[in-house]
């Protein structure tokens, strides 16, 4: 009996961990290519104009509408409540503490998930099932040149750029939205935010959305993979693949709040 329950735990475990040890085969390979200078490859670089076209480019108005509302919403109540209590000095470093280290790098993470992510997940899924991978396979093309390697580096580009606009929108358009009628100059408000801001906020403004977009790419070409033989297996690895990176994003959350 206690055999059979090791070996039942024992087979769940390699079950469940077969999609993690995918993910990192995924980026290991990804990292190869681009280590191995793959990107300049005119094929290459071609699909990874495209794919930053589509991932980033086309998410800019949803991030700045996003950042917009995010930041008024965070700028104004932060100013009410600090200037209130005569806590000038406290302004910039509850800025960055917000809208640097957590509401910008999470809402670009979602909106890369949600807009990007699933049509990832579609993509490669429909690659797979028409036989493109295979094709590929025999022609000898490296999936990590052709279908890693520009849509792990578009998520990762993306996620840096998009936050870095969302982070500008939200704190300045927050400003000439709502905090404007606060009792504080624009001036003292930039100075206050570049006094507050540190070399450990740099860091956590370039590392923490590259780990979040790189977590969204990997785990979105993972699960486009895993389908099946149908197009009805679609919808479920969808679902999977939003769940999975929400989880995902909690994880980097958390790993961030521990060290930081």
């Amino acid at each position: 009996m206690i055999a059979s329950l090791v070996r039942g735990v024992g087979e769940v475990t390699i079950r469940r961990s077969q999609p993690v040890i995918h993910m990192a085969v995924i980026l290991g390979q990804t990292l190869r290519a681009l280590a191995g200078l793959s990107l300049f490859n005119a094929v290459v670089l071609r699909t990874t104009i495209r794919q930053m076209d589509s991932i980033a480019l086309k998410a800019l108005p949803m991030v700045c509408v996003s950042a917009l509302v995010l930041g008024s919403i965070t700028v104004h109540y932060l100013l009410a409540s600090l200037t209130s209590l005569g806590a000038y000095d406290r302004i910039g470093e509850y800025l960055i503490a917000s809208l640097v280290h957590e509401i910008g790098p999470v809402t670009c993470a979602i909106i890369l998930m949600f807009r990007s992510g699933t049509a990832t997940i579609t993509e490669v899924a429909h690659m797979k099932l028409e036989g493109e991978l295979d094709t590929l396979h025999m022609l000898d093309i490296p999936l990590k040149d052709y279908v890693y390697l520009p849509r792990v580096f578009s998520f990762a580009l993306a996620g840096l750029s998009l936050t870095l606009v969302f982070i500008l929108v939200s704190m300045l358009g927050g400003y000439f939205t709502m905090g404007y009628f606060q009792d504080i100059t624009f001036d003292n408000y930039l100075d206050q935010i570049l006094y507050a801001l540190e070399p450990d906020s740099l860091v956590i403004l370039l590392v923490k959305p590259l780990c979040m977009a790189l977590a969204v790419a990997v785990l979105s070409i993972q699960r486009g993979m895993s389908v099946l033989t149908s197009y009805a297996d679609i919808p479920s690895r969808l679902t999977q693949g939003l769940m999975y990176t929400v989880t995902l994003i909690i994880v980097v959350e958390v790993v961030f709040i521990i060290f930081s």
